[in-house]
Formats: structure tokens, sequence, C-alpha cells
């Protein structure tokens, strides 16, 4: 999962930049990286488990391969648009997008990092 949030955290590192690129751009309508939404649908979804072809299944089974980030274009508030002028984006906004996406992407590339360091360590047969 942590492999999909980095995927997802690359992909709002470009979308964020493509929308600060555009600040100029008239009518340009900001896109959103939609991911922790469908990653906290797929996680909170609880699954029962079917002994019996006869029993009613129980919630979704969603693997990890399911949850994938989506780029998506909201529609932009009314205040929003005065404030932003004719792109509709508001370049405080972005920045502090970015900066957030900055600190999550190298947090789970930490995390990774660690597993990984984790598996080698039990694997050569260290110990700290």
């Amino acid at each position: 999962m942590l492999n999909r949030g980095l995927d997802a955290y690359a992909l709002r590192q470009r979308t964020i930049a493509k929308n600060i690129a555009n600040v100029t751009t008239p009518d340009y309508k900001p896109e959103k990286v939609k991911f922790e939404e469908l990653f906290g649908k797929a996680v909170s979804s609880a699954v029962g488990e079917v002994s019996n072809e006869k029993h009613i299944p129980i919630g979704v089974n969603n693997e990890d391969n399911d949850v994938v980030p989506e780029v998506d274009v909201p529609e932009v508030p009314q205040p929003q648009v005065y404030m932003s002028g004719e792109s509709h984006v508001s370049i405080d906004k972005e920045m502090a997008e970015l900066a957030q996406n900055q600190i999550r992407y190298r947090f789970a590339a930490r995390a990774v990092k660690s597993y990984f360091q984790g598996m080698q360590n039990a694997i050569s047969g260290l110990k700290f």
C-alpha cells in the first residue's frame, strides 16, 4: 500500500505543478488527485468470510491493487473564482498543497525504506 501511496503522491506532485504552471492561463480549471478518499473507503469496508456457497457475501473485497489515484477536475467555488481571477488557480493554496504533499511523500518513502531495510536485516541475520 505504501507503493500505491508513493505513486499517488508523485501523480499529485505532477498535477500541482501543472496547476501552478497554468496559473495565468485564462479559464483553466485546477485538477486535484483523489487517493486518500478512495483508500479510506477500501480500508474501512468490512469483508465477511463465506464458508458456504449459500451465504450472502458481506462487504466488498478490495485488494490493494483496486486503490488507484484518480485525477479529478472539481467545480471551483464562486468565492474562489473571484479571488483567483481568470485562471481559477489559487497560487497560495497550490503551494500549501505542494508542501503538504512533499511531507507525505517523504514519510511514505522512509516507511518503504524502513520496511526493506528490515527485510534485508532479517535475511542477513543482523540484530539491533
